[in-house]
């Protein structure tokens, strides 16, 4: 147990109090009105990597990085001119480990006056698990598992802001859509391990192949999709769809077996071609059809029968 000094109760009161403290499993901070830690449970120097000594009497900025140490007074300024016992909301600051690591803390502020005394009672909890978790749970959401890359959802939600920005800036955007021929072949011989592999390799290729400000990302199966914002001249579009053919023209190892990938490609232009996303969309995939029908392993851009 940690022992801890109450400088607001009596003696006799200061062991229940340490008892309690250090029973939570969170962080429970006492400062004085000049922001100085009088009192601290076990959680609290678990978070930090401190022990008592070291940490009580130090002005509580010990304890933040400098830019949330400014907000943390912001935040208790405003919270001296509530009510005793009035809870600020939830506020999340950059906590600083003994270390000088930094992780991100869960921070709650309470103030109340004890014999004249003004008390600001801080709970902290780290949340680091929760943010990794949040994290990765929001990749789940936006990339595709296998290839790592954007996957439908991310790709929609960046291909309406590019069209926004293209109808505000009167510019071109380029849908790219691209299946891969005689895939089910592959699976087939191969098995579905070797049809990832397959998968991986040419997500990676279509990414070489574009620019830098496109967004690759995998539909589903063994289909693709390439957003090409501020698109100058539909020849941009035509070059990448060439850049993507030549790409592979280099077989794929697969289980000691090389193999020659081929992709047949669809290109949809705004506004030309449609004003939303989904019209775009299904006219690079009428496209990409009419490249397949007309014989595989090549691009078609697309024409209205108007």
């Amino acid at each position: 147990m940690v022992h801890l000094k109450n400088k607001y109760g009596s003696d006799g009161k200061d062991t229940l109090l340490q008892e309690v403290l250090n029973s939570v499993g969170i962080g429970i901070v006492f400062l004085d009105s000049n922001q100085s830690i009088k009192l601290v449970n076990m959680e609290t120097l678990n978070i930090f990597g401190y022990k008592q000594e070291e940490i009580e009497n130090n002005n509580i900025k010990l304890l933040f990085h400098s830019t949330d140490h400014k907000k943390l007074k912001t935040y208790l300024s405003a919270s001296s001119n509530r009510h005793n016992n009035t809870l600020e909301p939830r506020v999340e600051l950059n906590g600083i480990h003994k270390d000088k690591s930094i992780f991100p803390v869960e921070l709650t502020i309470s103030i109340n006056t004890h014999n004249e005394n003004c008390i600001n009672t801080l709970i902290l909890r780290d949340i680091t698990k929760s943010k990794q978790v949040e994290e990765e749970l929001k990749y789940q959401a936006y990339f595709d598992q296998l290839t790592e890359i954007p996957n439908r959802t991310l790709f929609i939600d960046r291909a309406e802001t590019a069209l926004n920005q293209a109808k505000r800036a009167n510019e071109g955007l380029g849908i790219i859509f691209i299946d891969l021929d005689e895939f089910k072949e592959i699976n087939d011989s191969l098995g579905h391990d070797g049809g990832d592999i397959m998968l991986k390799i040419i997500s990676q290729r279509l990414i070489n192949s574009a620019r830098k400000s496109d967004t690759v990302s995998r539909r589903g199966g063994d289909e693709f999709t390439i957003l090409m914002p501020r698109l100058n001249h539909i020849e941009d579009a035509a070059k990448l769809a060439e850049r993507i053919l030549e790409s592979n023209k280099e077989p794929i190892k697969i289980k000691e077996e090389l193999v020659y990938p081929k992709t047949s490609i669809g290109i949809s232009v705004f506004p030309k071609d449609g004003d939303s996303i989904d019209i775009l969309i299904q006219n690079a995939d009428k496209a990409m059809y009419q490249a397949k029908g007309s014989g595989k392993n090549q691009y078609a851009i697309f024409q209205s029968k108007n």
